[in-house]
């Protein structure tokens, strides 16, 4: 189900950063996961698969948001 929010662009800007920062931990959490070592914190899971995982769909989630941001 699709729903509407209606926000100001500095309260979208908040999300987008925010959205890309976990996205950028669980990309580190992958590295760890391969590595044994990462430079920053890591965040719970199974292996780097799913940290992968979890880092791409917060990715679709920024991507889907600036782009129904350029049609408003």
């Amino acid at each position: 189900m699709k729903k509407t929010i209606a926000m100001d662009d500095n309260d979208l800007g908040q999300i987008i950063d925010g959205l890309t920062c976990r996205a950028g931990q669980y990309e580190l959490t992958a590295q760890y996961h391969e590595t044994g070592f990462a430079d920053g914190d890591i965040l719970e899971a199974r292996d780097a698969e799913e940290a992968r995982n979890i880092a791409n769909h917060y990715r679709e989630i920024i991507w889907k948001v600036r782009e129904q941001l350029q049609y408003v």
